[in-house]
């Protein structure tokens, strides 16, 4: 080996520690920072999904085109936002209004899921029901509801600073385009990181934008059904669809075994409940599994199992939140991993298929060959 070679050996740096010690160096902290931190990461998540929402909603404006007309951009952007901030004060009015509704229909609810029980120890007998009669007579639902009320108070607060990150993100997304080529080395690493997040961007998109609409369907078609069988809190519980139809697999579920309920403890018969679950169930059944995979195509592109591990996890770290974001956080990591060689295997455990976003399909498609 030539005195050249020898010294290049010694003056190229050394790790100390190997890769595998190190990722399990970072996994812990990072973990332990997404719990400890999460009330300040998760305002600031749902403050950016909503910007890409909105983002979304205002190119949809744009490609609409009325006799030859096509909105401009500040128009577009004008309107969605509106529309965006005005669908926010619509829904915090619903939910005050319907909150009172069910502080007043607290003791008929109470009165009737007494009645209930009663007739089911009737027939299966005193002994079987015993435990659920002493934790219903435990029931204040009185204290309950002011629990909710005290919930979503909280949660207005949350609302606000989601809001107000948003309107900054939305004031200064042209001058983030402008700094994004300062921040990298070279015009290549801009262009890859340009790339990615465009690559991101329209990821989210793509997928906020179809569950956004099926699962507006959802609530309106739960809207429908509860109006005309007459169940009580009709708007909220169409709200509460909308809501947990982001979440994936059990929100679908979730969104019939509510109303179904609430049918149940009103009425003195099964036969709401049985409309109610039939009626919207099987219509949201052909939202969830017609609608939206036509909609949707393979645009997602993530394995179900690894979906039901994401949900899983995000629920566990930042709870309700975590799982409305489960995808969301899913598809990012999938194309973040993809830009990273180190990290490719986990983007191809990540998809359906091992055909990764961008430039590494290819090379993905080889892999998994």
């Amino acid at each position: 080996m030539s005195e050249g070679d020898t010294q290049a050996r010694i003056a190229q740096p050394t790790s100390f520690m190997p890769t595998w010690f190190l990722a399990l160096a970072t996994v812990p902290i990072l973990l332990g920072l997404l719990y400890f931190c999460r009330d300040f990461l998760i305002p600031i998540a749902l403050a950016l999904l909503l910007f890409i929402l909105v983002t979304a909603f205002i190119r949809r404006l744009q490609s609409i085109e009325i006799l030859g007309w096509a909105p401009p951009r500040w128009v577009s952007s004008l309107i969605g936002i509106g529309m965006f901030f005005l669908a926010i004060i619509f829904l915090a009015a619903v939910i005050s209004d319907q909150i009172a509704a069910m502080t007043d229909a607290g003791p008929r609810y109470t009165a009737r899921f007494e009645s209930l029980l009663a007739d089911v120890t009737e027939v299966i007998g005193d002994q079987r029901v015993a435990a659920l009669r002493s934790a219903v007579a435990g029931i204040d639902l009185g204290a309950w509801v002011s629990t909710v009320v005290d919930t979503v108070s909280g949660l207005l607060g949350v609302v606000s600073l989601v809001l107000l990150y948003l309107g900054f993100m939305l004031a200064e997304r042209g001058a983030f385009s402008e700094k994004l080529p300062r921040l990298c080395a070279s015009r290549v690493e801009a262009a890859r990181l340009t790339a990615t997040l465009r690559s991101i961007s329209e990821s989210v998109q793509q997928y906020m934008w179809i569950n956004t609409v099926t699962s507006a369907l959802s609530g309106l078609l739960a809207y429908i059904v509860l109006k005309l069988v007459g169940v009580d809190f009709a708007a909220f519980l169409a709200l509460f669809v909308f809501l947990v139809n982001f979440i994936p697999n059990i929100g679908s579920v979730l969104g019939v075994i509510l109303p179904t309920l609430v049918a149940i403890l009103q009425f003195d018969g099964l036969m709401p409940a049985v409309i109610v679950a039939v009626v919207y169930g099987g219509g949201d059944a052909i939202i969830g599994n017609v609608v939206q995979p036509a909609m949707q195509g393979k645009s997602l592109n993530l394995s179900t199992i690894m979906v039901m591990i994401a949900l899983t996890f995000w629920g566990a770290m930042w709870g309700g939140v975590g799982a409305f974001m489960a995808v969301p956080l899913t598809m990012v990591t999938m194309i973040v991993c993809a830009e990273i060689p180190a990290l490719l295997s986990v983007a191809i455990l990540l998809s359906s298929d091992g055909v990764l976003p961008g430039t590494n399909a290819a090379h993905a498609t080889d892999t998994s060959g």
